[in-house]
């Protein structure tokens, strides 16, 4: 008797699935009878059948995955789902800084002065920096005439890119459909990528299209994108969508390869490449090096490419806002945007942006300028787009774990080492985006999850602000954490500080001592110099502590410097919860350095005592 057709499982996937219903079906028919039997040739068959039809389902499973956004895996097919959107992902980024250089004593042998040309600093001229103890290379993406003094030529405002030039070169050949050209470097910035095309003898420069809707059929311009191995390559107009190139032509590419460490935050640079021989030189950085960055991860990918579509080349709904922003900025390590009716005070009319850059906590002043400039091609006249620095609150982690040394091999300081990696990690996974939430109990969670013999752990929170006055200006501050602060009772903790504390600062009309705030757990800022240990209070109502709101008001005052270096002053508090929230346009972050981490044997999990006795606890008040 043979099996019905409707008795068939034909949606198993699993080997040992598909093997049972082979074996099922051979029930209904009387001529082979040992295809039940192990030791059997049939029994093999069956498997191998099995197999070939596993990895045949499996297979075709992956394929019909790799054919969705949503679902697909590999880089070159999420590229690709994005490119059908009109999505193109960001390349590596090259950290960018500008510096001013002074060539001093600079005479010709004869004692004539050179001209101002002929001291002219050349495009792809090496500067160099020493970041974490390795030396990098940044090159000038574009020729500078300097301003001469005598035998002194300054340079202003010169742009300094991370990385090294390199140069390729194509033949146009128009019997060749759909001609791709590609870079044979894969770090490529695509920001700095120049391409010239000599035809005829005449060489033209073509610039890189970012909006189709301005292209004609004699438009000089280039496209880009990524292709199947993840490297750049770049073709041309038809004749209808830009120009069309002609059999011979020679393209050039000029393109910066950027280099695999980011040396983001280097402040001194140095001059490598002589200009007509001469490197008597100072350089005085105007702007650190930022935004160096890897290229845009899938998950990005994924998230920001329906967001583009649906922004449709318009700026009207606040998610177009931000859709347009990770495309003129993708550097963007988060991004928020709110209306004005929703701003604390509201400002009708107008559209807030916060954007972090990766590798830095605040976008420099010529990348606002290009983002709002890129923006108000698209945006409503009756509306204007403001740029503003994000709230950073940074979250100060203290933790105490216990560990069993009978069951690891680890030292006490790797341990803790995989602490700090776990805790980072978290910060990485959970607190990148402006509404993001520090839930307590997962954090503490990740630290018990870091190695096997770590029991339990005791971890305290704080809150830390930084507040950048304006120097030598009588002037009113307010900062707000956005959360809730610790006041269990009425002055809590008055003699040692209440739960605020910040770095020094000098104020006006005493240059000798060095100030600090603290609360007096009443809701009265207080200003306070150290006398040996001891504080003394120059002003008890410097100012006010708001615990529900979580907002420090200080009064007017003038402060001419600050023990910070960047000029600032860190306020440092207690919050009422554990659970730390962003609110609009904040970003909570944990940094390596804001870690510390404490190791201790759990004597009892490792029989050194019983009933507790000689066993340590950590206190949950101790910060």
């Amino acid at each position: 008797m043979a099996v019905k057709s409707s008795n068939l499982n034909i949606t198993e996937l699993d080997f040992e699935g598909i093997s049972d219903n082979l074996k099922n079906y051979l029930k209904g028919q009387e001529k082979l009878k040992d295809y039940d039997f192990e030791g059997s040739t049939m029994s093999i068959l069956i498997d191998l059948l099995s197999y070939a039809s596993h990895i045949g389902a499996v297979n075709s499973n992956i394929a019909a995955s790799e054919l969705f956004l949503d679902s697909a895996q590999l880089r070159k097919n999420v590229v690709s789902r994005a490119k059908d959107l009109g999505f193109t992902p960001a390349s590596e980024t090259a950290s960018k800084a500008i510096v001013e250089m002074t060539l001093s004593n600079v005479r010709n042998a004869d004692g004539s002065i050179p001209t101002q040309n002929d001291m002219t600093l050349p495009r792809g001229a090496i500067f160099q920096t020493v970041f974490d103890g390795q030396p990098y290379n940044f090159v000038v993406p574009t020729s500078i005439k300097p301003t001469s003094e005598g035998t002194r030529f300054v340079y202003s405002n010169v742009e300094l890119i991370q990385g090294t030039y390199a140069t390729d070169t194509f033949i146009y050949d128009r019997q060749i459909k759909n001609s791709k050209f590609v870079l044979s470097n894969e770090r490529v910035d695509k920001q700095h990528i120049v391409v010239s095309v000599n035809s005829g003898g005449t060489t033209e420069s073509y610039t890189l299209s970012t909006d189709v809707s301005t292209i004609t059929t004699t438009s000089k311009v280039f496209y880009t994108q990524e292709n199947e191995d993840a490297y750049t390559e770049i073709y041309f107009g038809d004749g209808t969508l830009g120009k069309e190139l002609s059999d011979g032509d020679i393209i050039t590419v000029t393109y910066i390869i950027v280099d695999s460490e980011h040396a983001n935050g280097s402040k001194q640079f140095s001059q490598i490449t002589a200009i007509n021989g001469f490197t008597d030189s100072s350089v005085l950085v105007q702007q650190e090096a930022l935004g160096g960055g890897e290229k845009e991860s899938i998950e990005s990918i994924k998230f920001k490419a329906n967001k583009f579509y649906t922004s449709q080349n318009r700026l009207v709904t606040l998610n177009d806002y931000k859709s347009k922003v990770s495309e003129y900025y993708p550097n963007a390590d988060a991004i928020a945007v709110w209306g004005g009716e929703d701003n604390d005070p509201p400002e009708y009319g107008k559209v807030f942006l916060a954007i972090k850059p990766q590798n830095a906590d605040y976008l420099s002043e010529s990348e606002k300028t290009v983002v709002i400039n890129n923006i108000n091609k698209l945006n409503m006249l009756t509306v204007r787009p403001t740029i503003v620095d994000p709230d950073i609150v940074k979250i100060l982690i203290t933790t105490t774990f216990q560990y069993n040394k009978n069951v690891t091999q680890l030292s006490e300081g790797e341990l803790e080492t995989l602490v700090s990696n776990a805790i980072m990690d978290y910060d990485k996974n959970n607190l990148a985006n402006f509404d993001a939430i520090l839930r307590h109990s997962k954090l503490i969670q990740a630290i018990d999850n870091a190695d096997d013999s770590i029991l339990s752990n005791t971890t305290n929170i704080r809150l830390r602000k930084k507040l950048k006055p304006t120097i030598s200006l009588e002037k009113g501050y307010t900062v707000a954490m956005g959360n809730t602060l610790y006041n269990p009772h009425s002055g809590h903790n008055a003699m040692s500080g209440g739960i605020t504390s910040t770095t020094g600062f000098k104020v006006q009309g005493d240059s000798v001592n060095t100030f600090f705030f603290d609360d007096d757990g009443n809701g009265n800022l207080r200003r306070y110099y150290l006398s040996g240990s001891t504080r003394v209070y120059s002003d008890s109502s410097a100012g006010t502590v708001d615990y529900s709101s979580g907002k420090i008001s200080i009064s007017a005052i003038t402060i001419t410097s600050t023990v910070n270096n960047d000029a600032s002053i860190d306020f440092t508090v207690i919050p009422n919860s554990n659970d730390v929230v962003a609110t609009r346009g904040s970003l909570i972050d944990i940094s390596l350095s804001d870690i510390k981490v404490n190791g201790v044997i759990d004597t009892i999990a490792s029989g050194e005592s019983s009933a507790g006795v000689g066993y340590t606890s950590t206190s949950t008040s101790s910060y």
